[in-house]
């Protein structure tokens, strides 16, 4: 195991940084994440530590050597990459142990090796055929495999999931976890994908445009998000995020002079531009009051564990995620969040700001407050 300590990284093809000024300190057996868009610079910053990219400037230290100029089969690191990698001519095999053969590994110690890795990955019966004679998982755990015969310091991997089915994604991603538990081997996985970030993360790291948004906990990321871009891009469905600006009284104040959290003060000037952020899960149809703009149902998604009902006023559109076997309204109905998962962000810097009364913990989402009896939304 190893430790890796980026410092001021940034690397650039000629053009704007791909990876601005990045810090990060990964500590000695952590399962660290990766996360964000396509070109957001996360598998670039996995190639400098791997030694497969150059830094433009800033230092790469793992277990506390500077590897700047340290060749990458030098470095201690294994990387399992997106397309496998796999060499179509040799066997299974001879795939996983190609690397102890270019060490000069005798073949006995390097057919035991062999044998041990495969019988770890359950690839026991598949040693003599090809990699196109695989399936897609298959050919992942080989690609593990060749990667975990050297017993290497830290693994990297770039999106290794990405080009398998869900149900083989979500296998993998218990197979990876486990492995993990096992070896207790440093790991790095960059993915877009922001279920696997969450599930297989002991930290995770959020990027955008070559930079750090927000490092922490999966759970201290969705449930306090630093910036607009981090709260809207993690949760599934999406976070509601509507533009708005601070009252006169240092309310959030939103379309139609909705005040979705009437009791929360901001510590912003009167007429500042924000976005509040309302989780779906956080949202409840109830009966139209006064003081609340009517929403229409315009669509119901069922996706078997809740009901994604997309709500909309003018100048506001949201999603609420409902118990599955709620009576949706068909007639106008007021929205209620739950103030204590009310997310604030600047709207010019998009940086979250923090509430001058604190609301109090969140609730337990209970059933719908309108009535029942009335027929369902269809």
């Amino acid at each position: 195991m190893a430790d890796i300590r980026l410092s001021s990284i940034s690397k650039s093809f000629g053009g704007p940084a791909v990876v601005n000024n990045v810090d990060l300190e990964i500590g000695s057996g952590e399962f660290l994440v990766i996360l964000g868009p396509s070109g957001c610079g996360k598998s670039t910053l996995l190639r400098l530590i791997a030694g497969l990219e150059e830094v433009t400037s800033g230092t790469v230290e793992i277990d506390g050597r500077v590897m700047n100029r340290v060749d990458p089969g030098r470095r201690g690191c294994a990387m399992v990459f997106q397309n496998y990698a796999l060499y179509p001519h040799m066997s299974v095999a001879g795939n996983i142990g190609y690397g102890l053969r270019v060490e000069g590994v005798k073949r006995a110690e390097r057919s035991a090796r062999v044998t041990e890795i495969a019988r770890l990955l359950e690839l026991e019966a598949l040693l003599d055929r090809k990699p196109a004679q695989l399936s897609g998982g298959q050919r992942q755990r080989v690609a593990m495999a060749r990667a975990m015969i050297r017993n290497p310091s830290v693994f990297l991997f770039d999106e290794p999931l990405s080009n398998l089915d869900a149900k083989l994604r979500a296998s993998m991603r218990i197979e990876i976890k486990r492995l993990h538990r096992q070896l207790g081997t440093t790991s790095v996985f960059v993915t877009h994908d922001q279920l696997e970030a969450m599930t297989m993360a002991d930290r995770m790291v959020v990027m955008n445009g070559g930079r750090i948004e927000q490092l922490g906990t999966p759970q201290e990321i969705y449930r306090r998000p630093a910036t607009a871009f981090v709260a809207g891009f993690i949760g599934t469905p999406a976070m509601n995020l509507l533009p708005g600006r601070i009252a006169e009284d240092g309310a959030a104040e939103l379309a139609l002079g909705w005040r979705p959290c009437p009791g929360l003060r901001w510590p912003l000037a009167p007429g500042t531009a924000i976005t509040l952020g309302l989780r779906p899960a956080a949202l409840t149809p109830a009966e139209l009051q006064a003081e609340s703009p009517e929403f229409t149902a315009d669509l119901c998604e069922d996706v078997g564990t809740e009901l994604h009902l997309h709500a909309c006023a003018p100048g506001l559109d949201l999603v609420l995620a409902v118990p599955p076997d709620s009576a949706l309204p068909q007639c106008g109905f007021a929205v209620r969040p739950d103030p204590a998962q009310a997310h604030l962000f600047h709207g010019e810097t998009g940086q979250r700001i923090e509430p001058l009364n604190a609301p109090s913990a969140p609730k337990t989402k209970g059933a719908p407050a309108w009535d029942m009896t009335q027929p369902s939304f269809t």
